[in-house]
């Protein structure tokens, strides 16, 4: 437990005392409780508190304390967990198990996230919860009724979306999923699914019924290898068991000829699966379905009308490289660049690489300069392509690349295509290999040297770990810029301008003492904000230094527990 001074925790008490805010309350509730842990007599001496925290959010004693701990403990790169609630309630690890269920709770009703790690659970509250917290206004699940079709595929794509993220259980999603269809009873969906008897299966053949049905109408996928369903299997221990009873043919949903085999051209294919024939015909009758020809919409693709324009500031050898950069993906200056490329017989396409430490604003130099431009960006995320199923991987890198074509030819400006963290595939290329990973490895990289070498279109990779790239894959780069570190005068430039009420005095201590990356300093900048909409204080410079102090880890011995 945090040891507080007793005058300083009068003086926030009596601040605090006349001012009734869900921010405020659970203010309250958090210094009483990580003073006194929790216990009856907290209770009833903070009983106007609990009241109105309950009133605002629908949520009990219990649940309230929890959520102040949480809140407080998870700014940044932290997250609160079982260790820190557990001393922040005042009880063993072993006793804090009997408070699990006011976390589910909390979680089922959207306000914390709960985080499966190997460490064991973490916590964080909800942006929705978060934002009804500072504007001390009503929190309420939402109501799902009376949504055409087409809503209810866009309230499943943030369901599974959820699952993947952690927010929700697998429990919790198939809860949501068949509340979406019991309410919605006037939609054709919601009708062919009571009828067709899928929800007398199983939970997981139900969750992999709505997976499938998700995929085929967001993405037009009519089957889709096992091992995509392994997060939707409760029993994580023994999944392959279920897969062997779904190659036996053995499941219900497959015996009712709702779920079949995957493959193409009369050639069966079971390692994978779809829907059948009769449930694609009959069910999405409502929907616009997916088509391969309709990229607008992509959900990788990010619409420059959809950044926000931010300041960047850069050390002067960076700043003549970026402006540089963007002159030249200006429309008018890059069309008359391809064509005297092309009519002296080069490449047209440019291959730009972003590299340097964390936070030092690769990404976000990446997504202004589109803003700038107005061009729109096509992100690609390599950690959910690269598959332990040989073939999938090297399948989806030519899909990108495919799509990339297209967006190119139907776009008025060519887009972005942009690769965050691009050492995770660009490594170096092994040798002698013998393992089917490394040779689907292997195969990507050749795949994408040669995309690159045919590009007609604009590439921006970023990458931490630059020395780790290939060498064919450094010489395809046109421009390689580094971001470093910002310097002093920089660093100062980046505390006033997200700090604007701060002294440019104090912008220069603060950049003098700490130096900081752009990302490190956002992250101090935010947690002085969750201060201030905590305790109604603006944080002083000595505040803000204290939390400088807190963002580089300390390495700390933590006793094992639950």
């Amino acid at each position: 437990m945090r040891d507080l001074d007793p005058t300083m925790m009068e003086i926030r008490e009596a601040r605090d005392k006349d001012t009734m805010s869900t921010s405020a309350c659970l203010n309250r509730i958090m210094l009483k409780v990580e003073q006194e842990s929790f216990c009856d007599a907290v209770k009833q001496e903070l009983m106007g508190d609990f009241d109105y925290v309950q009133k605002m959010l629908g949520i009990c004693p219990e649940e309230a304390a929890i959520l102040s701990c949480v809140l407080e403990n998870s700014n940044g790169f932290h997250t609160c967990d079982d260790e820190d609630l557990a001393r922040f309630m005042g009880c063993t690890n072993i006793e804090f198990i009997s408070f699990r269920q006011y976390l589910d709770t909390l979680a089922q009703k959207r306000i914390v996230r709960i985080a499966k790690n190997r460490g064991g659970m973490s916590y964080i509250v909800l942006k929705e919860a978060c934002r009804a917290i500072i504007d001390n206004a009503e929190f309420s699940e939402k109501n799902f009724a009376g949504l055409t079709s087409e809503e209810m595929f866009s309230q499943m794509r943030k369901l599974f979306t959820s699952l993947r993220e952690e927010e929700i259980t697998e429990d919790m999603l198939l809860t949501d999923l068949n509340m979406l269809v019991d309410v919605n009873p006037q939609n054709i969906f919601s009708q062919r699914v009571m009828d067709c008897g899928i929800r007398n299966f199983s939970s997981d053949e139900q969750r992999i019924f709505y997976y499938l049905c998700h995929r085929y109408v967001s993405f037009g996928d009519k089957f889709l290898p096992f091992h995509q369903f392994g997060e939707l299997i409760s029993d994580k221990e023994d999944e392959q068991k279920f897969f062997r009873h779904f190659q036996a043919g053995k499941m219900n949903s497959q015996i009712h000829g709702i779920i079949c085999f995957g493959g193409e051209d009369g050639l069966m294919d079971k390692g994978s699966a779809g829907l059948s024939d009769k449930i694609r015909d009959t069910f999405f009758t409502e929907v616009d379905l997916f088509c391969e020809d309709r990229i607008e919409g992509h959900k990788d693709l990010l619409s420059c009308e959809n950044i926000v324009a931010k300041e960047l500031f850069y050390n002067e050898p960076e700043q003549i490289q970026v402006k540089r950069l963007e002159g030249l993906l200006e429309e008018e200056n890059f069309n008359g660049v391809q064509t005297r490329l092309e009519e002296m017989g080069m490449r047209k396409g440019f291959n730009i690489i972003l590299y340097g430490g964390p936070g030092t604003g690769k990404t976000e130099t990446t997504m202004q300069l589109a803003k700038k431009t107005g061009r729109d960006v096509f992100c690609i995320d390599f950690s959910k392509i690269k598959s332990k199923w040989v073939g999938d991987s090297e399948k989806a890198i030519k899909g990108v690349f495919n799509i990339y074509r297209t967006l190119c030819k139907t776009k008025p400006v060519k887009p972005i295509l942009f690769f965050n963290e691009a050492d995770a595939i660009f490594g170096k290329r092994m040798e002698n290999v013998e393992s089917s990973a490394a040779q689907m490895l292997n195969t990507m990289q050749n795949i994408i040297l040669q995309e690159m070498e045919n590009l007609e279109g604009i590439l921006i990779c970023t990458t931490n770990l630059h020395g780790n790239l290939d060498s064919a894959f450094e010489r395809r780069f046109i421009y390689k810029i580094e971001l470093e570190k910002p310097g002093e005068e920089v660093r100062a430039k980046i505390w006033n301008s997200m700090m604007k009420e701060l002294p440019a005095d104090d912008c220069a201590i603060l950049a003098r003492r700490y130096p900081f990356s752009g990302g490190q300093i956002e992250n101090v900048v935010r947690k002085s904000a969750v201060e201030y909409i905590l305790s109604g204080t603006k944080p002083t410079v000595n505040t803000i230094c204290k939390f400088c102090e807190e963002e580089n880890f300390k390495s700390k011995v933590r006793r094992v527990g639950f």
